[in-house]
């Protein structure tokens, strides 16, 4: 076999993973073509995916020594730099390939990676193009199908994966990827069998085992799932794969287990905001409220704009009873959401209740009962928010209100419980009939309440039944009585 075809085979391994096979096919070129900066560049890739890193620099410092006039090298150095996300020097490695062979399709892939590292999908999409029109072979049109998928074309995206698959049916990579595709847009069945048949091409190839536990975890096979996540993982050590198996563990409620996988998710990839946030959770359910606290700090610190995280610590400093904090932070969450804030609001809400700040919460649930105007059982909650500052101001205008409210929410929630605070609300008012009507269909519905006997109480002494009012008390006492526990 001549060098070419030897270097060819070794890409195509190198693609697909299988990096001790494409080293051994690039040591073969070498034998052929000792002084081949393509063939030395090309191992020094692999290399540097094997972690090898100071091997991969000699080689392609060796590779410039031999052909200063090649790209090959400098393609290799900037890909390196891609893989550290220096995104800077990977473009200045492309600069002087450029400066040596102008309009090269390689060179033209690695800048579309870069402008997608920087998330400038438009602008990647223009130079994949051009590597796709000079040289479309399947690696170029995967690369352009990867770049739709961030786009959300997904009839292109799927287009660019079939024609790779079709160019190069018997690489797993390219079969893996058509498989996501095809499970991301809910042909999960299809995923399946595609994602089958690239782990029939290659039984190691590790992303196929992590996409297939995606699928068995859509399709509710959690043990199958995680045992795909288990053998991608002793093939390959990667922090988005540890992230998912955290979480079927924390689904699981196996807190532990699912803490250990975060953390050393976070360790190979220690600048994803979701995974500290993920370890947060997880630290904060294991009563661990110091620790959940730094790492949500630093999830906001990469990802500021990010409400659940302000609201996540909001939880974080309730624990802590930092209460001052955690309603700095529900605001912030309310400033970042766009969708409706509700969890933010009702906390925000708490609040404001327990330190008297009545005209602050009404402000908010009338903001919820917007978000919601058809759930009667919110304007519960503002009824009883206009209660309480009534009781705190004495103000009948807001009894008023909350009786209102109450009379709303009655007609479709005529539980105890509210019927109990509508008759609260009549008694201040002075409605006494309508109040004991209220307190007596509590009552009944929940004979063993002591606080309604006692509010009924207050009713008869109001109404001058005194006798009926002593009985009251007396039931009440007997109420709480008989919710003690037995000596």
């Amino acid at each position: 076999m001549n060098c070419e075809s030897l270097l060819s085979e070794g890409s195509a391994m190198l693609h697909a993973h299988r990096f001790e096979e494409a080293l051994g096919k690039f040591d073969e070129a070498l034998k052929i073509k000792p002084r081949s900066a393509h063939a030395l560049s090309l191992k020094a890739r692999t290399l540097r995916n094997l972690n090898r890193t100071d091997e991969a620099l000699a080689l392609t410092r060796k590779a410039i020594e031999c052909e200063p006039k090649s790209v090959q090298p400098y393609l290799a150095l900037a890909s390196f730099s891609l893989r550290d996300k220096n995104i800077g020097k990977a473009k200045e490695y492309l600069a002087q390939a450029e400066r040596i062979e102008p309009h090269n399709f390689e060179i033209a892939g690695l800048m579309s990676s870069c402008l997608v590292l920087e998330k400038n999908y438009r602008g990647a999409l223009v130079y994949a193009n051009d590597a796709v029109k000079r040289h479309p072979d399947a690696h170029r049109l995967a690369q352009r199908a990867a770049i739709y998928r961030m786009l959300g074309d997904r009839n292109k995206e799927l287009s660019d994966y079939d024609k790779a698959v079709s160019l190069d049916p018997k690489n797993p990579a390219f079969a893996t990827e058509r498989a996501t595709t095809l499970y991301q847009t809910g042909k999960i069945q299809q995923g399946m069998a595609e994602v089958n048949r690239a782990l029939s091409l290659d039984d190691k190839f590790a992303p196929a085992y992590y996409i297939r536990a995606n699928i068995n975890w859509v399709l509710k096979q959690a043990s199958l799932a995680l045992a795909d996540l288990n053998k991608a993982l002793t093939m390959e050590e990667n922090g988005g794969w540890y992230h998912f198996r955290g979480a079927i563990y924390e689904v699981k409620r196996e807190y532990r287990a699912a803490l250990n996988d975060q953390l050393k998710a976070d360790k190979l990839s220690p600048d994803q905001a979701y995974i500290k946030a993920s370890i947060s959770r997880l630290y904060h359910r294991l009563l661990e409220p110091k620790l959940a606290l730094a790492y949500i700090t630093a999830a906001i610190k990469l990802d500021p704009k990010n409400s659940e995280y302000y609201d996540e610590r909001s939880q974080i400093y309730r624990t802590m009873m930092e209460y001052e904090l955690a309603l700095a932070d529900d605001t912030r969450s309310i400033e970042c959401s766009k969708k409706p804030p509700i969890n933010a609001l009702i906390n925000r809400i708490r609040y404001y209740r327990a330190t008297k700040k009545f005209d602050l919460a009404l402000k908010d649930q009338n903001r919820i009962i917007n978000y919601f105007p058809r759930r009667a059982r919110l304007k519960e909650a503002r009824a009883q928010i206009y209660y309480e500052r009534g009781e705190y101001t004495h103000n009948k205008e807001d009894y008023m209100r909350a009786k209102e409210d109450f009379d709303k929410v009655l007609a479709v929630y005529p539980n105890d419980v509210n019927l109990g605070m509508s008759a609260r609300v009549n008694l201040k008012l002075g409605n006494l009939t309508k109040a004991l009507s209220d307190i007596n269909q509590a009552i009944v519905k929940q004979p063993g309440m002591s606080s309604y006997y006692q509010v009924r109480g207050d009713i008869h002494k109001a109404m001058g039944r005194p006798e009926d009012a002593r009985k009251d008390l007396a039931a009440a006492k007997a109420a709480d009585d008989a919710a003690l526990p037995p000596h």
